[in-house]
């Protein structure tokens, strides 16, 4: 970490790329499970979007805190999404 000018060493800058790209990759999710389940698919957005800023800016702890959590709901999100669609199938073929 730069701490009084100091610069970043190569394995501090290949961690933060890593975790800006991981971060990248659940907001592009998130957004996706937003068709699934709206209020979970959102919230894992809201936070998403906040890991990458935290980790744009370098709080590197909070971006993997972040990435975690908005993990979750994008899971709960999809589990949500695909029961419902499973119980209007089902709704759907009774006689």
């Amino acid at each position: 970490m730069a701490i009084l000018g100091i610069d970043n060493t190569p394995e501090d800058q290949a961690r933060q790329a890593a975790i800006e790209k991981k971060a990248n990759g659940i907001f592009i999710a998130s957004l996706v499970s937003i068709l699934f389940c709206c209020l979970g698919g959102i919230i894992a957005s809201i936070i998403a979007n906040r890991a990458r800023n935290d980790a744009a800016s370098g709080n590197l702890a909070s971006a993997e805190s972040g990435i975690n959590t908005a993990m979750i709901f994008m899971i709960i999100s999809y589990i949500v999404g695909g029961l419902s669609f499973l119980g209007q199938l089902t709704r759907l073929t009774q006689p």
